[in-house]
């Protein structure tokens, strides 16, 4: 059962002003209103106040955004015992951070240090995401499947993985096993992992190398540090140390998206209006006398923002398309890609519009999308009697609320959650130069086995896709990940470096 049943999303998509956002509790009532509500009815109050909240932020509006956002934190928390409260908190979170990101100085003032503070457990929430919902694994096993494939006979198999913070160690094993069951023996094989952490790089040298050894594979490893955004197309074939005679297999797992962030200068011009600059609190002190901080704000954000509540040109301001260098970042990449000749490339993203212009029209996607995730690590919490309550919580805070505050709180190149649906990386592939290799009946069947085998079947699925090309992982049937493979067009495979 989805978090927002259909009538309750159309309901609040259709009009979250009116018929859900009912007339202000009184200041002096805050606490007391919420006891009379049911738990259905907080359900629908909240899902009205957090369309409402967005629909203020889009237009500028302190003082209503700011009613909003203390009504939802009177209904929401992190630590709630109901999954959609916790899910309004991470969404309240985002949406105050969106508001406070209008004041650049005041928003890098208070969050400059925010957060910091548990980067060290988000390797560990990152683990406990891939154990507690199945679609990392379906998507290793998928990919390593298409791989297999492709590589039938070679003999000098190389394989570049891009998964960066996604990448994990079990991916690689368990083709190791599927290598060298295969007719002929395993192939040499190489892998080059692109990832900024240098612990991480070391740590996976060592387990793979363990394991090639137990299975008596020839293998090599080569390590990358650095981030995927951070790589220069125009040495990418240096890079990644691509050599003659060996056949290229590429695996990109929930990474490319970032490559459509836009460039700084784009990012810090987003909010420019001609004859003002980026201003901090202090500046804007000098410029105005208010009465009080909050209408200092406002005014300021009505002069930079030209705003009127009503005006259509607000969503256009606060939420840029990507920028023609951010199409052309990812463009060269591809190409370069491409340049590489590999005999496949797999990719795994999110199946989700998370790179729409218009700022309302990203939050609803996200709303949604995320409470299906949310769904997913309530019902693997209560599978496991809640054992795993702590674990869902630190993933709901530092990998989800993450990944939400990418979408919604930030833009240019701060916002690199641009999540796109697989058609839209379909015609961006094939812009590129790259052609579709179909995704296998067998490699469906063993995905869905794996379900099986680990409990997650019924509400979990994997489909094909209307062309049978491609995979989508579902949760109650709306499709959450997709996983489709690529090559060079017009049939030419020539190996890597020849």
């Amino acid at each position: 059962m989805d978090i927002f049943p259909e009538d309750m999303v159309s309901s609040a998509t259709s009009s979250p002003a009116s018929s859900l956002y009912s007339p202000s509790p009184s200041p002096h009532g805050y606490g007391s209103w919420v006891q009379e509500l049911s738990h259905d009815q907080q359900g629908v109050r909240l899902i009205g106040l957090l369309y409402q909240c967005a629909a203020e932020v889009a237009a500028g509006a302190l003082d209503r955004a700011n009613h909003s956002l203390e009504q939802i934190t009177q209904l929401a928390s992190l630590d709630a015992p109901h999954t959609l409260q916790r899910l309004a908190a991470v969404f309240a979170d985002a949406l105050a951070r969106k508001l406070l990101s209008l004041v650049p100085g005041l928003s890098r003032a208070l969050l400059s240090t925010a957060n910091s503070g548990e980067a060290h457990l988000v390797p560990a929430a990152r683990r406990h995401l891939f154990d507690m919902v199945p679609f990392m694994k379906l998507a290793y096993l998928t990919t390593n499947h298409a791989i297999l494939e492709a590589m039938e006979g070679e003999k000098f198999v190389h394989v570049v993985d891009l998964s960066g913070p996604a990448s994990n160690p079990v991916q690689w094993v368990a083709l190791f096993h599927a290598l060298r069951a295969r007719r002929g023996g395993p192939p040499q094989l190489r892998i080059t992992a692109v990832h900024d952490g240098k612990e991480f790089l070391a740590n996976m040298a060592g387990a793979l190398a363990r394991d090639a050894e137990a299975l008596d594979i020839p293998f090599q490893f080569s390590a990358v540090e650095a981030r995927l955004e951070d790589l220069d197309p125009d040495a990418l074939r240096q890079l990644l140390r691509v050599r003659s005679g060996e056949v290229l297999a590429i695996s990109v797992v929930s990474q490319l998206h970032r490559l459509l962030a836009a460039d700084d200068a784009a990012g810090r011009s987003r909010l420019h209006v001609p004859g003002s600059s980026c201003l901090t609190p202090v500046q804007i002190m000098a410029r105005s006398s208010p009465s009080s901080f909050g209408e200092l704000l406002e005014r300021e954000l009505n002069t930079r923002l030209q705003l009127s509540p009503d005006s259509p040109s607000v969503v256009s301001s606060l939420s840029p398309q990507s920028s023609p260098a951010a199409a052309a970042k990812l463009g060269r990449f591809l190409q370069a890609v491409r340049a590489l000749s590999p005999k496949i490339m797999v990719v795994a993203e999110p199946e989700a519009n998370h790179n729409a212009a218009a700022f309302l029209e990203r939050f609803e996607e996200a709303l949604n999308y995320y409470a299906s995730l949310f769904d997913c690590l309530e019902r693997a919490a209560a599978a496991q009697r809640q054992r795993w309550a702590a674990e869902r919580a630190r993933v709901e805070r530092l990998v989800l609320g993450e990944e939400v505050r990418g979408v919604v709180a930030r833009e240019g190149a701060e916002r690199k959650e641009r999540h796109e649906r697989l058609a839209q990386w379909a015609r961006r592939m094939e812009a590129a130069g790259m052609e579709r290799v179909g995704m296998s009946f067998a490699g469906m069947m063993e995905a869905r086995k794996l379900l099986q085998s680990l409990g997650w079947g019924g509400s979990y699925e994997v489909v094909h896709d209307a062309r049978g090309q491609a995979f989508f992982f579902c949760w109650h049937r709306r499709p959450l990940y997709s996983v489709s493979a690529w090559r060079p067009a017009a049939g030419r495979h020539r190996l890597g470096g020849s």
